[in-house]
């Protein structure tokens, strides 16, 4: 398939903030990577954050630096657009004032005039809450009755520019959602020219080592009540998929379309591998059971002395995995490298990646050291790595520590087993490259665009 998509496509996030959120970030830049591969003419970024115009500048430098090319998208922000020109909001405001007994936040621009207050809820579920959120100025104070609302009439606004800009009332528009409490408000938008398409990047189980266990928390409850509030749903992986669908009727059409590989900004092959460096490369949280790898770098050295464990990334259990390389007596080979926007060199620098996970959407790193040719080796956890590796690595069950040991050891001492498994670790890459994984979301769009928006047809027979 060749040529524009028949539809103007924008990625919608919560926020886009590479320093806090890694992988997330990560994934958000491939789908506009993939966006493009699709066809898609200029693909925007929209975000709902409330932050500051150098936060964007930085979040866009870093796409830049990270292989997407200067011009490719546009990003755009609803409180950046609410303080330049509020006319907009205020032309889908009504007359109102604030929720009694709410607390607010005060949204100013630059000369320190209130634009936007916006409610304060201290409930997990606050983008749902029906409290006022006020516009001030002009003839008065007008309202939009919750962050729903807000969100939904922003939406609004950027469609009517698309189509203007085209010339074409009628031209449809493609959102591609990222975010579950983002998603969970778009039932208000009603638009049949507007497609509605939801993507997925964690595990929805509390306990992934069973299909059948509870889901993680009532967020991923709701989010999964309203499936067929959308048109589309993207899961990273077809045993997610299948999973959800087995258990969770609905309606929605659903397809498998992970995330594809950031390009590199060189080609330049590196030297050869000869030092027992395994990498890591995630965020210092529960999650990523960092733990495991601390404790079975113990065996490592055992038999491999000289055995080094880089771990890239920082959150907030930093110093506790300090703490345990310091009482293990690893200090000298364990290393906490913290954030490095260049990881990848020291990634395709490695023996062996390595991840001991709980649980995982695809795993965004072991997709780009097997991109890199570094055999991986990972916990067997849902959904990623048994479907993304392949060959290319060694599979442990969860929780193993013997068993990640082994597998580091085994690779680190066999120089014709390393150089098979990497030869099939590229080739295991090579199907998350931007134009395949390009050429699937469109014709999964395109499967979309050609039928009723089924959202709708949803609502209409509740």
């Amino acid at each position: 398939m060749t040529g524009q998509l028949d539809a103007d496509a924008v990625v919608l996030t919560s926020r886009f903030a590479p320093e806090r959120d890694g992988g997330y970030a990560v994934a958000v830049l491939s789908r506009l990577l993939t966006l493009r591969s699709a066809g898609a003419r200029h693909p925007l970024l929209l975000t709902l954050d409330v932050g500051s115009s150098g936060d964007r500048e930085r979040a866009v430098e870093y796409a830049h630096a990270h292989g997407v090319p200067a011009g490719s998208f546009t990003m755009r922000n609803l409180f950046d657009e609410a303080v330049r020109d509020p006319s907009w909001l205020r032309a889908r405001a009504f007359p109102g004032g604030p929720t009694p007994g709410v607390a607010y936040r005060e949204v100013r621009d630059d000369r320190g005039a209130l634009v936007v207050s916006l409610p304060v809820i201290a409930d997990a579920a606050w983008h749902l809450s029906k409290a006022n959120v006020v516009v001030h100025g002009g003839a008065g104070d007008r309202v939009l009755p919750g962050f729903a609302a807000l969100y939904v009439a922003w939406l609004s606004h950027v469609a009517e520019g698309l189509r203007d800009a085209a010339g074409d009332a009628e031209r449809r528009l493609v959102v591609i959602c990222e975010s579950r409490q983002v998603g969970e408000t778009l039932d208000r938008w009603r638009d049949p020219r507007v497609r509605i398409v939801h993507t997925v990047h964690n595990s929805h189980l509390a306990h992934p080592s069973d299909a059948s266990a509870p889901v993680r928390d009532e967020g991923w409850r709701r989010w999964l009540d309203a499936l067929d509030g959308f048109d589309l749903v993207l899961w990273p992986t077809r045993a997610q998929a299948r999973e959800v669908d087995e258990r969770f009727p609905h309606r929605v059409r659903s397809a498998t379309v992970p995330s594809a590989i950031l390009p590199r900004r060189t080609r330049r092959v590196p030297s050869r591998r000869r030092d027992d460096v395994v990498v890591m490369a995630c965020r210092l949280v529960e999650q990523k059971r960092v733990d495991l790898a601390i404790r079975a770098w113990e065996e490592v050295v055992r038999s491999r002395p000289g055995a080094r464990l880089e771990v890239y990334g920082d959150g907030p259990l930093r110093e506790h995995l300090r703490a345990m390389i310091r009482e293990r007596g690893l200090d000298e080979a364990i290393r906490l490298r913290g954030h490095d926007d260049d990881v990848r060199a020291a990634m395709a620098k490695a023996r062996v990646f390595l991840s001991t996970s709980a649980f995982e959407g695809q795993g965004l790193a072991i997709v780009e050291a097997l991109s890199a040719g570094v055999p991986v080796v990972s916990t067997d956890v849902r959904y990623g790595p048994a479907e993304v590796i392949g060959d290319g690595g060694i599979l442990v069950p969860a929780g193993d520590v013997a068993g990640i040991a082994a597998a580091v050891v085994s690779l680190l001492g066999d120089d014709a087993r390393w150089t098979r498994t990497s030869e099939r670790a590229r080739r295991a890459a090579a199907r998350f490259m931007p134009e395949t994984v390009g050429a699937q979301l469109r014709r999964e769009l395109e499967a979309t665009l050609a039928e009723p928006a089924t959202r709708l047809c949803a609502l209409a027979d509740s």
